[in-house]
């Protein structure tokens, strides 16, 4: 057989599909719901089914390290942000004073404050924000980045959206329900020695 074109399709950086058409790789590629990949190359050999893989795996590696290299490293294990929606301004400067551990980031967004993301110092940083689907996709990029996040927020849908995400503690806490900043912070900091698996 001549050297036909194949089509690798990764669906979050997953082997998906093999196909020999790219138009066939696109339209299984729409059934994924995640960040698609495809990899395109000249059929040279048959391969086994244990080759195939071994090769799969090569590609899922790669794609991997690229995806943390974006992201500016691979997911860290060991450990975890917190993010504090717009209500709780001012908030993160005072749990990053509060809660002295260098696994934990801090993270605050500014809304159309800023353009892009700030770091104030080690671990604390402010970020951008133009609405709802702005503030998820950061709460998503952290939660694959880092193996914990916890998301503070005073919005009911904004919670309920950010529940669907992996690894993702989301804290709801409406403004009626808040007696204070005081006390705010207090629940916070407890909330994340709790997720820490630390004693309250």
């Amino acid at each position: 057989m001549g050297d036909k074109q194949v089509y690798l399709v990764l669906c979050d950086g997953r082997f998906y599909d093999l196909s020999t058409s790219l138009q066939e790789a696109l339209t299984k590629a729409t059934k994924c719901h995640g960040d698609i990949e495809v990899y395109v190359g000249k059929r040279i050999a048959f391969l086994s089914k244990e080759a195939l893989v071994e090769l799969t795996k090569a590609l899922i590696g790669r794609a991997a390290m690229t995806k943390g290299a974006e992201a500016g490293t691979i997911k860290d294990e060991g450990k975890i942000a917190v993010i504090f929606d717009q209500m709780f301004r001012t908030f993160a400067e005072v749990l990053y004073r509060e809660v002295d551990n260098e696994n934990i980031e801090f993270h605050e967004i500014l809304g159309r404050v800023i353009d892009e993301p700030v770091k104030i110092s080690e671990r604390l940083y402010q970020q951008p924000a133009r609405d709802d689907y702005d503030i998820l996709k950061l709460v998503e990029k952290l939660s694959s980045k880092y193996k914990t996040v916890i998301f503070f927020t005073g919005d009911k849908r904004l919670a309920s959206q950010a529940r669907t995400i992996s690894n993702v503690f989301v804290e709801y806490l409406p403004p009626s329900e808040i007696a204070g900043k005081e006390i705010a912070v207090k629940y916070m900091k407890r909330r994340i020695r709790e997720v820490l698996g630390h004693e309250s």
